[in-house]
C-alpha cells in the first residue's frame, strides 16, 4: 500500500476518532430521549434542530470542502498558510454574526417566541459548531490534534444528558448542552493550535476575506443545496402532521444519517491528499462503492434485530421505515465518491453545482406536493428518488468530463 493510501487511512482513523463520538453518541442518545422526551417532544426538538441545519449551512458555508482545498494546497508555506486562515477564521465570524442576526427575526413569530428557551439553544449550539475550525486540522492533516479532546467533548455531552434530561420540561437542554459541549472543545482548539504553534493570526485584507467567500460558493451550494430537500422533509411534516409524526420519521432518519456521515469522514479523509495526487480517486471509489453497498445489506437486515432494541415504543413503524430509507445509502456513497472527491477537485465544481442545485430543487418541490398527503413514506420516497437522480447525474457527468478530457488530449 502506498504512503499516500495509507495517509488517507490515518487521516480516516483520526476523523473516527474525532468523529466516531458522533456515531456513538446518537445510538446512545436517540431511544433515551424519544422514550424521555415522548415522540411529541422529541418532535419538537427535531423540527427546531431541522430549522437550526438550515442556518448551520449557511454559517459554514461549505468550509468542510472549500477551507480544507485551501489550507491542503499552501500547508508547506508557513506565511500563506497562516494568511489563509486568517481570512478563513474573519470570513467565518462575519458570516456567523450576519445568519445569527437573521435567525432572532424568527421570534417574532408566537410559535417560535413561546419556545425561546429551546430555540435560543438551538442558536447556540449552531453557532459554537459553526466556529469549530476542523477545516484547519483536516487541510494539514493533523486531526490527530483534536481527536481525544472532541471525543471527551462528545462524551462529556452524553453524560451530561442522561443525567439533566429526563422529561419533557427538559427537551431545550438537549440542544444547550450540545452547544456548550463545541464550546469547550472550541476553547481547547485555541489552546492547541496557540501552543502548536500552527499558525499565527495576520490581519487579512477585505479583498482576501472576499475571496474566501467566492472560493467556497460552489462547494456552499452543493453542501446547502441537499440540505432545502432533505432537511425541509422534517419542517414540512411538521407543519402538516404535529410533532408525532415528526418523531418517528426523525428516529428513522438519524439511523440513516449515522451510517451515511461514514461517506462524509471516508470523503474528508482523503481530500487533503486527492488535491495534490487525484490519481488516487480510483482506489477511493472502488472503496467507497463495496462500502456503501454492504453498508445497506447491513441496515435492511440488521435492522430487524437492533431497532427493537434501540426503540421500545413503535418500533415496528420505525423498523420499516429504516428498511425503506436504507435504500439510499449505496446511492449517497456513490454520489460522494464522483462528486465532493472528484468533479469539485478537477475544476468541474460548477458541474456538480448545478446537478445538486437542480436535484434539489425539485426534491424540496416534490415534497410539499407529496408529504401532505403520504406523510412519512412519502417524505423517504422522496428523499431516495431524488438521491437516486442526483447520483446517476453525477455519474453520468464524470463519464462526460472524462471523454471531453480524452478528446482534448488527443
Amino acid at each position: 500500500m502506498s504512503l499516500e493510501k495509507k495517509n488517507i487511512i490515518k487521516n480516516f482513523t483520526s476523523l473516527v476518532m474525532t468523529k466516531g463520538v458522533d456515531f456513538i453518541v446518537p445510538i446512545v442518545l436517540l431511544p433515551y430521549l424519544v422514550n424521555a422526551l415522548g415522540l411529541g417532544q422529541f418532535g419538537l426538538l427535531s423540527f427546531a434542530l431541522a430549522i437550526g441545519v438550515y442556518f448551520s449551512s449557511m454559517m459554514q458555508y461549505g468550509y468542510n470542502i472549500s477551507a480544507v482545498r485551501t489550507i491542503a494546497r499552501v500547508r508547506d508555506d508557513v506565511v500563506q498558510l497562516s494568511l489563509s486562515f486568517s481570512e478563513l477564521l474573519i470570513s467565518s465570524i462575519l458570516i456567523c454574526t450576519l445568519f445569527s442576526i437573521l435567525y432572532l427575526f424568527m421570534f417574532f413569530i408566537d410559535a417560535i417566541y413561546n419556545q425561546y428557551l429551546l430555540y435560543l439553544s438551538v442558536l447556540f449550539f449552531v453557532l459554537m459548531q459553526s466556529l469549530f475550525p476542523a477545516w484547519l486540522f483536516q487541510g494539514i492533516e493533523k486531526m490527530h490534534y483534536i481527536a481525544l479532546s472532541n471525543s471527551f467533548c462528545k462524551f462529556l455531552y452524553l453524560c451530561s444528558v442522561l443525567y439533566w434530561v429526563n422529561n419533557p420540561e427538559d427537551t431545550y437542554l438537549v440542544p444547550f448542552l450540545q452547544g456548550l459541549s463545541w464550546f469547550v472543545a472550541l476553547i481547547i482548539t485555541v489552546v492547541i493550535i496557540y501552543k502548536k504553534q500552527l499558525v499565527s493570526f495576520r490581519v487579512p485584507s477585505w479583498c482576501g476575506v472576499l475571496a474566501t467567500y467566492k472560493q467556497g460558493w460552489s462547494a456552499f451550494l452543493t453542501q446547502f443545496s441537499p440540505t432545502l430537500y432533505s432537511n425541509s422533509m422534517t419542517f414540512i411534516l411538521g407543519l402538516f402532521h404535529g410533532n408525532v409524526v415528526v418523531g418517528l420519521y426523525s428516529a428513522a432518519l438519524r439511523v440513516i444519517e449515522i451510517i451515511n456521515a461514514i461517506a462524509f469522514l471516508l470523503v474528508n479523509a482523503a481530500l487533503p491528499i486527492l488535491s495534490r495526487n487525484i490519481q488516487l480517486h480510483r482506489w477511493l471509489k472502488n472503496t467507497m462503492v463495496i462500502s456503501g453497498i454492504v453498508l445497506c445489506f447491513f441496515v435492511m437486515f440488521g435492522s430487524t434485530w437492533f431497532v427493537p432494541i434501540l426503540f421500545s415504543a413503535e418500533s415496528d413503524k420505525v423498523l420499516e421505515l429504516v428498511q425503506l430509507a436504507s435504500l439510499m445509502i449505496p446511492f449517497v456513497f456513490i454520489r460522494m465518491a464522483y462528486g465532493p472527491a472528484y468533479l469539485m477537485l478537477v475544476g468541474a465544481e460548477k458541474s456538480y453545482q448545478r446537478i445538486v442545485l437542480f436535484t434539489s430543487l425539485v426534491g424540496f418541490i416534490a415534497a410539499w406536493l407529496v408529504i401532505p398527503q403520504w406523510q412519512i413514506k412519502g417524505a423517504i420516497y422522496v428523499m431516495l428518488s431524488t438521491t437516486v437522480i442526483m447520483t446517476l447525474m453525477t455519474y453520468i457527468s464524470v463519464k462526460t468530463f472524462e471523454n471531453s478530457k480524452k478528446v482534448t488530449e488527443k
